[in-house]
């Protein structure tokens, strides 16, 4: 079961940073590749997927010339 988070209130902006830092010491790579694509899956639910770019290099003359 995973554990609720709770509301922190900080007293200086590096107290977050901290946080962070030691969380992701105490995880195994695994469990933060999953954080990561979790976090990724709800971006894209969010936002959704980003366009594919063109792959192709056009040269065209400015228009000052």
């Amino acid at each position: 079961m995973e554990r609720k988070r709770r509301i922190t209130f900080y007293t200086d902006l590096n107290g977050p940073h901290e946080d962070q830092v030691r969380e992701q010491v105490a995880m195994t790579p695994e469990e933060r590749w999953q954080v990561y694509q979790r976090m990724k899956r709800r971006h894209y639910g969010l936002f959704g997927r980003p366009q594919k770019r063109s792959k192709r290099i056009t040269l065209e003359q400015p228009a000052w010339i």
